[in-house]
């Protein structure tokens, strides 16, 4: 058998360093939506987020509690100069409008009383009453239980943020391991073929060793080559079945348990595609509008200020307005209906503590300013440096695709040289592994390349968008 046979298989076996062909029962070519889809169903750490969501929904619901209506009842009698037995129940509103509070209910109270406590005595029948409270300064723009309510909604937005955020790292994480998982198929397909490559020769080479047609050198450096390769495969193979083991803390099944797929699972490379050159000013724009962690601070800064608010709000005298009717039997001698109107006042004359509340909440503020500008300037360079990457990436790509067919036409140059008895066997195997090597870099070269687009698409927010519906 001649050289130039060799070459002919040698041929049809360099395809398959791009592109082997997938076994009978192949499944279907996993993706990163399959992957991305898996990761937003199972993964552990996002269901832990979302149980902060709830948590933080839980919290809204405390705190609307502020406003439940409230029942209050009391009972009692005294015995001695002054003899008598006072019931009282009454239904207590907290309003959400100006801090006011609605009241309604019944008393009665019977028996001899003190001059300054006859507003306690009715009649048999007792009293039906009704009132409003309403702050006029301090409570009125804003009181606990608002500032309470405000709060919580904050916070389930700002625990949606979070989970959003936690989405975006995972889903970036995922896509990582992801293409670390088709670099290492590919790369195990590459040596994979090299050895078969190695190991069909070496027959053809005995055949013509025995034939005299080539010194026994040739078929001994071989066979060198096959060992060689062999320790490449095995390293390869261990390579994958790292990587795939990786992707498996995020590839899961519908009972969540980790899948470890398998090589026939593995897809193509993508295309080369040469898109147009994001500007940088409207990705930082888009990612400063978009992104999740950003938002929850925005959120942190709202929350801010509520307390801000809130604490000023402390710092105001107390004048409440009061008024009051009631509705007695006409038979009593104290029958008919009473109404009463007035105002209350206080005033701490030095204020320390509310005014402390205030800087302290104040001073929180500026935090969550200082906070949020930090996290804007972290996105843009962000932003910037996943650009330069995938720029980066894109030129390497290129040069790497180049050196690939350079590194191709040399191997087949070799080859013919080796069939016209002007190379070795030693020079054909550095000209394959030269090809091989490139093979593998190019797969590397692509891999890298959608790994910086999901670095730009995670700088940007844009990775949330990549999930599809279910």
């Amino acid at each position: 058998m001649t050289a130039r046979r060799l070459l002919v298989i040698a041929a049809g076996l360099v395809l398959a360093l791009v592109a082997p062909a997938p076994p009978a029962n192949a499944q279907e070519p996993l993706t990163p939506q399959d992957v991305l889809r898996a990761v937003d169903r199972a993964l552990p750490l996002i269901e832990q987020a979302r149980r902060d969501v709830d948590a933080a929904a839980a919290d809204l619901v405390s705190a609307r509690g502020g406003f439940d209506l409230n029942l209050k009842a009391s009972g009692s009698r005294l015995d001695g100069e002054y003899d008598n037995t006072r019931l009282s129940t009454l239904f207590e509103q907290p309003l959400t409008t100006w801090g006011a509070t609605a009241y309604g209910g019944y008393r009665a109270g019977s028996g001899t009383f003190a001059d300054y406590d006859g507003k306690a005595e009715t009649t048999g029948s007792g009293e039906v009453l009704a009132g409003l409270e309403v702050p006029l300064l301090r409570g009125r723009a804003i009181d606990e239980r608002r500032a309470g309510t405000a709060t919580a909604e904050i916070g389930v937005e700002r625990a949606a943020r979070q989970l959003d955020a936690a989405r975006l790292g995972h889903f970036t994480a995922a896509l990582a391991s992801y293409w670390d998982w088709v670099a290492a198929g590919r790369q195990l397909s590459v040596a994979r073929a090299l050895l078969t490559l190695a190991e069909v020769r070496d027959t053809q080479l005995a055949d013509a060793v025995a034939l005299g047609q080539i010194a026994a050198i040739e078929r001994t450096d071989n066979q060198r080559a096959i060992f060689q390769r062999r320790s490449a495969l095995a390293s390869a193979q261990r390579l994958f079945e790292q990587a795939a083991i990786d992707l498996s803390l995020y590839y899961r099944g519908a009972d969540g348990a980790p899948l470890r797929p398998s090589l026939d699972r593995l897809p193509p490379l993508p295309a080369t595609s040469a898109g147009a050159e994001p500007d940088e000013a409207e990705e930082v724009a888009g990612a400063l509008a978009r992104r999740p962690d950003v938002q929850a601070r925005r959120l942190a800064r709202d929350r801010q200020r509520v307390d801000v608010r809130l604490a000023e709000n402390t710092q105001l005298p107390t004048l409440d307005f009061f008024s009051e009717v009631g509705r007695e039997r006409r038979e009593s001698t104290k029958g008919g209906t009473s109404f009463e109107v007035g105002l209350t006042f206080k005033l701490p004359v030095q204020r320390r503590k509310a005014i402390g509340q205030t800087l302290k909440a104040q001073a929180a503020l500026a935090r969550a300013d200082l906070d949020l500008r930090w996290a804007e300037d972290q996105v843009r360079a962000e932003v910037q440096d996943a650009l330069s990457a995938v720029r980066a990436a894109a030129t390497v790509r290129e040069a790497v695709a180049d050196e690939v067919a350079v590194a191709r036409e040399l191997e087949r140059l070799e080859r013919d040289k080796f069939d016209l008895g002007d190379s070795t066997q030693f020079l054909v195997n550095l000209r394959e592994l030269a090809a091989a090597d490139a093979a593998v870099r190019d797969v590397r070269a692509h891999t890298d390349y959608e790994k910086a687009l999901a670095r730009l698409d995670r700088a940007t927010g844009r990775v949330l968008d990549r999930l599809p519906p279910p």
